[in-house]
């Protein structure tokens, strides 16, 4: 575990993207949303939301770039009809490989609101990749693993980690 810090100024930035990131993808702004990545930046979800257990039934994989992603955030946006909320809980920002780099980690909390009271859809782990822009700090990759997980199957296989 890195117990290094990263500047003031710069994890206030990045605790402003994960805020962002829930306020932008809960109220259907999936233009503002992929602005939040770098241009080559990539939403990775490692496992199915398993149906069963409440989750979406999301499948796994990467979505790569800003155009794929504010596709992926414009299919939420019609499925949730502004009635789902995520929330980032518990962010942990460390440096990264140099100080245009950092690294996160997080849980995410999913409430889903559409059929009457609020109910659990989804809790998981993020782990998180930002670069330094020109334009601030962006999410390079955002890694996510959501509850209860599966034991992979040849049905149900887990896309290995992406990497960077």
């Amino acid at each position: 575990m890195n117990w290094g810090f990263v500047p003031v100024e710069d994890e206030r930035h990045i605790l402003r993207l994960y805020a962002l990131y829930c306020h932008y993808f809960n109220h259907g702004e999936a233009e503002n949303w992929a602005a939040l990545f770098a241009e080559d930046g990539a939403f990775t979800r490692l496992n199915t939301g398993a149906k069963q257990h409440g989750n979406f039934g999301n499948p796994a994989g990467t979505v790569s770039g800003r155009g794929n992603l504010v596709a992926m955030a414009e299919g939420r946006r019609d499925m949730f009809k502004g009635l789902v909320r995520h929330q980032q809980t518990d962010m942990v920002i460390e440096p990264g490989r140099d100080r245009d780099h950092a690294i996160g980690k997080s849980f995410i909390l999913v409430t889903d609101w559409r059929e009457g009271p609020g109910r659990l859809a989804a809790v998981g782990d993020c782990a998180t990749e930002f670069v330094r822009t020109e334009a601030g700090w962006r999410f390079l990759s955002i890694t996510l693993a959501t509850l209860p997980r599966m034991a992979p199957t040849p049905a149900h296989d887990e896309p290995a980690a992406a990497t960077r």
